[in-house]
């Protein structure tokens, strides 16, 4: 059996959109690139002024820990009705369960990292 590549380049992401249109997702490291079964890493990205808070006002929820982290643009992370600011260099906890959203508030493209834990989640997007 043929060792996975443990590198990882974003122009070679798995790619998609989800959220209804307004988040452009990149998995880098999960269990079908690099055969990672304890956490996945992606790079989403979202347009200027959106919000991907889908039909529910309170946004959506998963399962399992994640953590955002913002490379840039600006922003706020909504987790359970309370706002967290997200702006370069901030990260934030996303309990399991806990309904949140993330919302642009620039005309920038808001990039930010996702790390799932344990991995799984990111493959229902």
């Amino acid at each position: 059996m043929k060792a996975k590549n443990l590198s990882h380049h974003i122009d070679n992401a798995i790619e998609g959109m989800t959220h209804g249109g307004t988040v452009k997702y990149r998995i880098l490291l999960n269990e079908d690139t690099c055969g990672s079964k304890s956490f996945s890493l992606l790079v989403n990205t979202m347009k200027g002024g959106e919000t991907c808070r889908e039909e529910d006002t309170q946004g959506h929820k998963h399962d399992v820990e994640h953590g955002f982290y913002c490379l840039s643009g600006r922003g706020y992370v909504s987790i359970g009705g309370e706002k967290y600011s997200f702006t370069p260099g901030t990260a934030v906890f996303v309990p399991s369960g806990q309904m949140h959203y993330v919302v642009n508030e620039g005309q920038e493209d808001l990039d930010y990292i996702v790390l799932y834990v344990p991995a799984g989640e990111e493959k229902k997007l």
